[in-house]
């Protein structure tokens, strides 16, 4: 990648993008955040009153820039889009969100940038796969945060409800970042142990309504605060070091299926290898028969969503 070096770029000044640029500036993963939005005057204001938080840390530059400076990063963070409404699904945030992201693309893509495309805007994984078709970079270079939130929400949850440290629960959700997310319970363990098997386990809600509390995170805290913006940002970070640090970490993060579970032309999620230049490697889970076909199912509706785009 022909980039700046460690220079993040966060397309979009909301409270996600604002939350993001503090997460980063708090892991100190850059030398230079650049911050662009419509509303020159408050992006100015945010790049300030982060930039004055940097005397109490790393040093490093944030400040308010354009596409041509965008063009010069390691990675790019869309973050842009209408405020997230959560009474439907996200996939009604589609026609509004496809016209904004493609606009930030042609415009990032005439300055000629190289480096990682990382998409944080909903319906992610639609967008994601627009984000791709329509940079022309490679595969590995366009990626959405996807899954990774939903399944820490998932490991939240059930390291709450067995009373242990959620770093020691293993346990995934694939497919759409959304209302069709497949739980893969075949796998899930606690320590090692089969989660079915672990200690406390019998006390569990079933697994359909543990799914449907996952789903329902972001809506409630949405519903109770007006936005989610903290999770999202540490999941934005943790992709972000994955890259710059080139860890070769696996991440449940959103990527275009190249025949992986059967599935082609579609972007979703699956425990990628995330590292320098993005996604090295798209891993394919092995799914019981009703996983299988949850994927497949997911992989359906995210489809007929583009297909219904103008």
């Amino acid at each position: 990648m022909a980039a700046h070096r460690t220079r993040i770029t966060i397309i979009g000044c909301g409270h996600v993008g604002t939350s993001c640029a503090y997460a980063l500036l708090q892991h100190h993963l850059a030398r230079e955040i650049v911050l662009i939005g419509d509303t020159q005057n408050l992006v100015h204001g945010e790049a300030l009153d982060l930039q004055q938080s940097v005397p109490l840390g790393t040093p490093l530059k944030i400040f308010a820039g354009s596409y041509k400076d965008a063009a010069k990063s390691s990675i790019v963070i869309l973050t842009v889009g209408t405020p997230g409404k959560f009474s439907g699904s996200r996939l009604d945030m589609l026609a509004g969100n496809a016209v904004i992201v493609r606009s930030c693309i042609s415009k990032l893509m005439a300055e000629g940038f190289d480096g990682v495309l990382l998409i944080a805007t909903n319906p992610l994984d639609v967008l994601t796969y627009i984000a791709q078709t329509e940079s022309g970079l490679p595969l590995s270079q366009v990626i959405g945060t996807g899954t990774l939130l939903d399944t820490e929400r998932l490991r939240y949850i059930l390291g709450e409800k067995l009373n242990v440290d959620p770093r020691s629960v293993h346990a995934s959700v694939i497919g759409e970042h959304g209302d069709s997310s497949v739980a893969v319970w075949s796998a899930a363990q606690v320590a090692g142990i089969p989660l079915a098997q672990y200690p406390g386990a019998e006390t569990l809600p079933s697994q359909e309504e543990l799914l449907t509390i996952v789903r329902g995170a972001g809506p409630e805290v949405a519903m109770l605060k007006g936005n989610t913006c903290f999770a999202i940002a540490a999941c934005v970070t943790r992709i972000c070091e994955a890259i710059l640090r080139d860890e070769r970490s696996v991440l449940m993060v959103s990527t275009m299926m190249t025949g992986q579970y059967g599935l082609n032309e579609v972007s979703l999620s699956t425990p990628c290898i995330v590292g320098n230049c993005g996604v090295e490697t798209a891993l394919e889970l092995h799914l019981n028969e009703v996983e299988k076909k949850a994927l497949d199912a997911s992989a359906a509706v995210l489809k007929h969503a583009y297909s219904q785009l103008t």
